[in-house]
């Protein structure tokens, strides 16, 4: 019965996470490691609430205890299991938000191995997360064909990837083909394309709703911008709006 209700406390606790209701995830993630220790992912949900709260020394903590109760967990016999594994996606999940801890840092190369140690045991990357990731880190420690590579591989699941690997295509010199990443980014998340092409005139962003797509665009642009050029800026509204370009 104790593991059940901290299973029950658990799920209450991503769910008001995914409101933004810290302080009420923060209790049940709590109140469901009292019932059961063993919870991994309710470790991993505290976590969470602390990385929004930007405490980064007890979010990180947090993820690398939750690394360590995973990992004796884990199937020995086969590595790629992938993140539909119940028995990896606690790990996958604790490596991926330990990482984030990282780049919010600024660590940028300490934050690379855990990323490709997800993707060592999620060929997808948790959906592409793990490459979007490990796409900036190499992007910010000026490695850009990784980067690209990184991007390339987190298209196919993430869209916002198109916009960065267009931005990388930029800074290579490749101008046609950063205009077709961009057209296709546009073309996926149209949210995204004039926050960037616009900022810092947008900076703000008044009118978006709290949550769901725009606030997602609002915090990836507030996450990303530093790595763009004025130039790559400029090619973003050559693709995606020629008009506004051309009455400049």
């Amino acid at each position: 019965m104790r593991r059940l209700a901290a299973r029950d406390e658990e799920i209450l606790g991503w769910k008001r996470l995914e409101e933004g209701r810290l302080e009420e995830a923060e209790g049940h993630f709590r109140k469901s490691l009292e019932l059961d220790p063993d919870r991994i992912d309710a470790l991993n949900g505290l976590g969470m609430v602390y990385l929004r709260w930007d405490d980064l020394d007890e979010a990180a903590e947090l993820f690398q205890m939750a690394i360590a109760m995973a990992e004796p967990l884990l199937p020995r016999r086969k590595r790629r299991t992938g993140w539909q594994d119940p028995a990896v996606r606690p790990y996958i999940r604790a490596l991926l938000a330990l990482a984030v801890t990282r780049v919010r840092r600024g660590a940028y190369d300490e934050a690379v191995g855990p990323l490709e140690t997800a993707i060592a045991w999620d060929p997808g990357g948790a959906e592409g997360e793990a490459f979007l990731w490990l796409g900036q880190c190499h992007h910010r420690l000026g490695d850009l064909a990784r980067a690209r590579d990184a991007y390339a591989w987190a298209r196919a699941k993430r869209p916002e990837a198109w916009f960065l690997y267009g931005l990388v295509a930029d800074l290579m010199g490749d101008a046609a083909e950063a205009q077709r990443s961009f057209r296709a980014g546009a073309d996926l998340y149209p949210e995204l394309a004039p926050l960037l092409a616009y900022y810092p005139r947008v900076r703000g962003f008044p009118g978006g709703p709290e949550h769901g797509r725009y606030a997602q665009a609002v915090a990836f642009v507030e996450e990303t911008i530093d790595l763009w050029t004025a130039s790559a800026q400029r090619r973003l509204l050559e693709a995606v709006y020629p008009d506004a370009v051309a009455g400049l």
